[in-house]
């Protein structure tokens, strides 16, 4: 049966309805409003950093395996004397500190990537001081650079778009550069300053030993330039009273454009230069004397350091070149110490005259003085390599080091084979063996001949 709806039922209808109407319609207009997603303000860059955005220290660089980045550039172990070109890669960008990553909202930083892959771009310095592109070939050095009138300061540019990301809000992404920073991020860095010393050289003989299993030596140059912050891995490592060799920049007449100085190690050594090379000599009063030089070698755990220094009289430039003495040798016979001539004993008579020395010392181990193979019966070669007093010095004479524990062997006081060949404990065979400093060989076998030796300084 139908009903007849009159006005006074439809208002009860309505009445009825109206809760389930209301709330509806409220919380259609709710969603309406949440799917309106908050707009806030994209994360940025500090404006310190906006500011200088081509001096971004967040770009860096790679160098075996170790990331380095702003004030840490000048920390990087870069030999002057080695190809740098794949040594130097880029670093992923550093991530901003809370000082250096400004979100209004106060959105938390998301990360900061590079957009595009970024670009390094190599300079030298040319005579006007202006800043010249070149691209490096796998094989240069800043040595062989300087070679070619290419010279420093040497710097890389490392350049990318950048994006920067908040973890929450809206937006969360920011790109540089943008219409407010318009110049891309960048940074230019001094990889080095000038080529400075490229080669250290003592003796260059005997031929027998130019090889070097370590790259380190070059026949008719010397030892190249190891380390520029590490002293420890530099020539030499061993001395002597008497001990010599000449430090070479990349090429002839350039040590007079700099005033040279001898920062640190004067109880031991001396400088002087010309043109062409700086000299370093153990020639010291206190280097003569075994008790003074065993304390100045064997306190320090770290050896005994020595910087020298040279100041570019043009640039200002700073160059410096140091090592660290770990091992100390002496003449085993007290009263030749300082003379041109060798002394030579049985083996009784280097024992007793290492432990007559001020100090403490001992007669040389063979891997101590050289780097050939222990436990051979038959002769074998001892090497250029930094590490040991023969590997390190060569082909030791009174030519070569004057007034040190060597022989002479030319003109009227020439001294025979015997004083040239030297005594040492080869802690393999367990026995005293010979090692020729003339023709770099070593060898063990059964004989009485009185030889020469050397005493090292121990704690």
């Amino acid at each position: 049966m139908s009903k007849i709806i009159t006005p006074k039922n439809l208002n009860r209808i309505v009445t009825g309805l109206s809760p389930f109407i209301f709330s509806t319609m409220s919380y259609a207009n709710l969603t309406a409003k949440t799917t309106k997603e908050i707009q806030g303000t994209a994360p940025l860059l500090s404006p310190i950093i906006e500011q200088h955005i081509e001096e971004l220290s967040l770009f860096g660089v790679n160098v075996g395996g170790k990331n380095y980045y702003g004030n840490e550039i000048a920390q990087i172990p870069i030999s002057p004397a080695y190809p740098f070109k794949n040594q130097i890669q880029i670093a992923p960008i550093q991530q901003p500190n809370i000082e250096q990553y400004l979100d209004i909202d106060g959105d938390e930083l998301g990360y900061l990537v590079t957009q595009t892959s970024p670009k390094m771009v190599w300079y030298y310095t040319n005579d006007k001081n202006q800043l010249v592109e070149f691209i490096p070939k796998n094989f240069d050095t800043f040595c062989s650079l300087a070679k070619e009138g290419k010279f420093g300061p040497y710097k890389i540019k490392i350049s990318s778009d950048l994006i920067l990301t908040s973890k929450y809000g809206i937006p969360f992404t920011n790109q540089y550069p943008n219409e407010r920073v318009t110049k891309q991020p960048s940074m230019t860095y001094t990889i080095v300053s000038d080529s400075g010393i490229c080669y250290a050289r003592p003796e260059l003989e005997p031929v027998e030993a130019t090889a070097s299993k370590t790259n380190q030596w070059v026949e008719n140059k010397g030892f190249l330039v190891q380390s520029t912050v590490d002293p420890s891995k530099n020539f030499p490592t061993t001395a002597f009273y008497g001990a010599k060799f000449d430090l070479l920049l990349a090429r002839p007449g350039l040590a007079k454009n700099y005033n040279w100085t001898l920062v640190k190690g004067s109880e031991l050594v001396t400088i002087s230069n010309n043109s062409d090379v700086v000299t370093v000599k153990f020639n010291t009063r206190q280097a003569m004397d075994t008790g003074i030089a065993w304390r100045n070698v064997i306190k320090s755990d770290n050896g005994y350091t020595v910087i020298i220094q040279g100041k570019n009289k043009n640039t200002g430039n700073i160059i410096q070149y140091s090592f660290a003495i770990t091992k100390w040798f002496t003449d085993w016979d007290k009263k030749m110490i300082g003379l041109p001539q060798a002394s030579k004993g049985s083996i009784e008579d280097i024992i007793a005259g290492c432990r007559s020395l001020d100090g403490h010392y001992r007669i040389g181990y063979a891997n101590e003085v050289s780097n050939a193979v222990l436990g051979k019966k038959d002769s074998v070669i001892f090497t250029r390599e930094i590490g040991t007093l023969l590997g390190e010095w060569g082909y030791a004479s009174q030519e070569a080091y004057p007034n040190s524990w060597a022989a002479k062997i030319t003109g009227k006081k020439k001294q025979s084979h015997t004083y040239q060949r030297v005594w040492v404990y080869d802690t393999v065979m367990q026995s005293y063996c010979d090692l020729h400093p003339y023709n770099a060989k070593y060898h063990c076998r059964t004989e009485k001949e009185g030889k020469n030796a050397v005493c090292i300084a121990i704690k």
